[in-house]
């Protein structure tokens, strides 16, 4: 009876090595399956041959949105003392007669309304700084001069956007898109080849560039002058916002 018992224990465990044993190399089998595959497509001529390339969309667009910032002081003139609450008041009533909409005038930081500063021992003059946007230049002289009746101190253009800046991006991304697909058409053609459908498209690395201003006080004095002058300040004087984009595109020959 035991060597009955021990021939069959040895025959189970052969079962279970023998099934273990067809188990990897079932597992073989399957993973080395992609390699089989890929081996058989290329030895077959399968394989879809294609072109790499890099498209670039480029777009200069000038700003309609021109943001000023600015700041009102507490001041004396003579004994009398002016109050920052009075010149704002002042301030908004010459903007009105400017079409201006006052929902675009905004304190620079929302914050904070008022910022102390100590003058001496005795004295406390208070700011209030402010951010205005306006759309054109002609807008903008009108402002400056506005400001310099008003004797706000350090009025500067501060940046400039585009109200339609998001469409702007997109229309870009897609021109990069047709430019690679346009340069692989070309590249091709220079071996009789033609492109065919795109196998992948990554969007790279872009950016907007914003040319700096002159923040100095020359931007604000030079669109005085012209005002004065009653000339008309050209487009010029503000640098247009450049929108860079760029794909990674792939496309198939066919």
């Amino acid at each position: 009876m035991h060597f009955v018992c021990t021939q069959k224990s040895n025959i189970f465990q052969q079962s279970i090595q023998n099934q273990k044993m067809r188990t990897r190399i079932l597992m073989l089998l399957i993973s080395a399956l992609p390699l089989l595959s890929m081996s058989q497509e290329v030895i077959s001529g399968k394989e879809t041959p294609y072109i790499e390339v890099v498209g670039t969309g480029e777009m200069e667009i000038i700003p309609d949105q021109i943001y000023i910032s600015f700041t009102l002081k507490e001041r004396f003139e003579g004994k009398k003392k002016i109050e920052i609450e009075d010149q704002e008041k002042d301030m908004k009533k010459r903007l009105m007669k400017l079409n201006i909409d006052l929902k675009d005038l905004q304190l620079a930081d929302a914050n904070s309304d008022f910022i102390k500063i100590k003058r001496k021992k005795t004295d406390v003059i208070s700011s209030k700084d402010y951010l205005l946007k306006v759309s054109t230049t002609g807008t903008l002289a009108q402002v400056f001069e506005t400001l310099d009746e008003t004797n706000a101190f350090n009025a500067e253009i501060q940046r400039v956007d585009h109200s339609e800046i998001k469409k702007f991006r997109k229309d870009v991304k897609m021109l990069a898109v047709q430019e690679a697909k346009e340069k692989a058409g070309y590249l091709l053609s220079a071996i009789g080849e033609t492109v065919g459908k795109p196998l992948f498209i990554q969007e790279r690395e872009n950016y907007d560039e914003f040319q700096p201003l002159r923040k100095s006080a020359m931007m604000p004095m030079m669109v005085m002058d012209a005002v004065q002058n009653e000339e008309v300040l050209p487009e010029l004087s503000f640098q247009k916002i450049k929108l860079k984009y760029s794909v990674f595109a792939r496309f198939a020959i066919k």
